[in-house]
């Protein structure tokens, strides 16, 4: 028996000019986990050999170094041409890393299936523990977020950022007067305002269309030429890749993995001088997450379009059956964290 298979979704082909008999192949999960958490995935084997066909094959998962830290073995017996999925629950570590679950002895195997998983305790930096970040009533979500971390702000006065979501965003689009109100009140106490999950409301990519800023800037939704699965963050600000071993961000947990949306943004004026905090794509690069810095003015504002909503809440778990829906990420925490820290000058820790 040779065993092969690909790490994709479906093992299209196998290596040519070797004879192959069983196929093995990793279904889909999610990548990124808490320590001591379970990775569900399925394992398909497959006979392609006429006759039947029985195995005893183990799966393994090792860490960066190729330790092994699990491993089980299957064994069955497959009719000729014949196909079995087996649902597996795989421990995960109980420390941070980067793993690869797998199949052992396979000198001789044309083609090893791999499915590469991370291992995430979120923490918050030593900057971020000296602060405190205030967000509107209306962005419940955020703001169980921000109580779990201790970090929240019972008044926008007490805070160094100001954290406003996609429902602060429609209400400052459509001119709420009260969200604008408390806007120019942060930027004039010298905070620094994020927008999550910053993108068109209701579905509304006109190129035409300009929605104004402050600082005399507007910006525009370019619609793109596909969403991303992954992101790079630039090394530039260490509190941004604060205890991530790795700058790229890649297929997060749920929305089929998705963490750029389909749009590009594009300024008009001279107000701002814009930092990008990261790329993603290529041909022409995006800018994901930018930085809006005055000429002439206080504070500072930060437009981030990655899809953090629905991946910040450990307690909301999607039904398997549904990848398209958002589900927890550490990571997604993780990078939303170490956002708010780096968006924090020295001058506000005084």
């Amino acid at each position: 028996m040779i065993v092969s298979g690909r790490s994709s979704r479906a093992a299209e082909g196998i290596a040519s000019g070797e004879e192959t008999n069983c196929q093995v192949t990793f279904g889909d999960s999610y990548h990124n986990y808490l320590p001591g958490s379970l990775l569900r995935i399925g394992v398909v084997f497959k006979n392609n050999a006429s006759d039947n066909l029985k195995i005893s094959q183990e799966l393994i998962a090792v860490d960066s170094t190729g330790a092994k830290v699990w491993d089980t073995v299957i064994n069955l017996e497959l009719l000729p041409s014949g196909s079995v999925t087996i649902p597996l629950m795989v421990p995960v570590p109980k420390l941070p890393g980067t793993f690869t679950l797998t199949i052992a002895d396979a000198e001789n195997v044309a083609s090893v299936p791999s499915f590469v998983f991370n291992v995430i305790q979120p923490k918050k930096s030593p900057r971020l523990s000296k602060l405190l970040v205030h967000t509107p009533d209306s962005e419940e979500g955020l703001n169980k977020f921000l109580k779990a971390w201790d970090i929240k702000a019972p008044e926008l006065s007490w805070g160094q950022v100001f954290l406003l979501g996609k429902k602060s965003w429609t209400q400052y689009v459509k001119g709420d007067k009260a969200i604008a109100q408390l806007i120019d009140r942060a930027l004039k106490r010298e905070m620094s305002v994020i927008f999550l999950d910053f993108g068109p409301i209701d579905n509304d990519e006109d190129p035409l269309k300009k929605i104004g800023l402050p600082y005399d800037v507007s910006v525009s939704f370019i619609k793109a030429k596909s969403p991303e699965q992954s992101f790079m963050l630039k090394s530039d600000y260490k509190e941004l890749t604060f205890d991530f071993a790795n700058h790229l961000m890649k297929t997060w947990n749920g929305c089929y993995g998705i963490n750029v949306p389909t749009t590009d943004l594009r300024f008009e004026g001279t107000g701002v001088k814009i930092n990008a905090y990261a790329t993603a794509g290529d041909n022409p690069y995006r800018f994901p997450v930018v930085e809006l810095i005055p000429k002439n003015g206080k504070g500072k504002i930060y437009l981030s379009q990655i899809l953090t909503e629905g991946r910040l809440d450990e307690t909301v778990k999607p039904q398997r059956s549904q990848p398209e829906l958002p589900a927890y990420d550490p990571m997604a925490v993780q990078f939303l964290l170490n956002l708010i820290s780096a968006t924090v000058g020295d001058n506000l820790l005084k």
